[in-house]
C-alpha cells in the first residue's frame, strides 16, 4: 500500500480513537506544554505504523481491541496482531492479561524504532548520541 493510501485509510481510524478518548473509553498520556494547558496524546500515526497509548486497564484494552476490530471490518485493512507489541510504561503488574486481551506480544522499553532510541524516561545525553 502506498503511503498516500495509508494516510487516507487512517483518516477513518483517527476520529474513532479521538471519540473513544472524548468518551473516556481510552485515556492517553498527558503532554504538558504549559502548566494548565494539558494535551492528551492517545495515538500517533506514521507511514505503515501506528502507536496507541492508553492506561494499563483491562477495559481500556478491550475498548481498543474493539475499535481496531471494527476498523478492520470497515476498512478491509488488517492489524497484524503477531507483529504488534505492547510496551508497558512504569510498573504494570497485569501485563500478560492485557496482552492476551489485545491479542499481541509483550515487549519492554527501552527499545529502538526506526533506529532511534525509544524510552519512557528522560534519558541522559548519551542515549541521543546516535541521533
Amino acid at each position: 500500500m502506498s503511503p498516500f493510501l495509508f494516510i487516507l485509510a487512517m483518516e477513518g481510524l483517527n476520529p474513532t480513537i479521538r471519540r473513544a478518548s472524548d468518551n473516556g473509553w481510552i485515556r492517553g498520556f498527558p503532554a504538558n506544554a504549559n502548566k494548565g494547558n494539558t494535551m492528551e496524546i492517545t495515538h500517533l500515526l506514521y507511514a505503515y505504523d501506528s502507536f496507541v497509548f492508553c492506561e494499563a486497564e483491562v477495559m481500556q484494552i478491550r475498548h481498543l481491541r474493539a475499535i481496531l476490530t471494527i476498523f478492520e471490518g470497515i476498512s478491509g485493512l488488517h492489524v497484524n496482531w503477531h507483529k504488534s507489541c505492547m510496551y508497558p510504561v512504569n510498573q504494570v503488574t497485569n501485563m500478560q492479561i492485557l496482552a492476551e486481551n489485545l491479542g499481541c506480544q509483550m515487549d519492554s522499553l527501552p527499545t529502538k524504532y526506526l533506529g532511534m532510541p525509544l524510552s519512557a524516561k528522560n534519558e541522559e545525553v548519551e542515549v541521543w548520541s546516535e541521533v
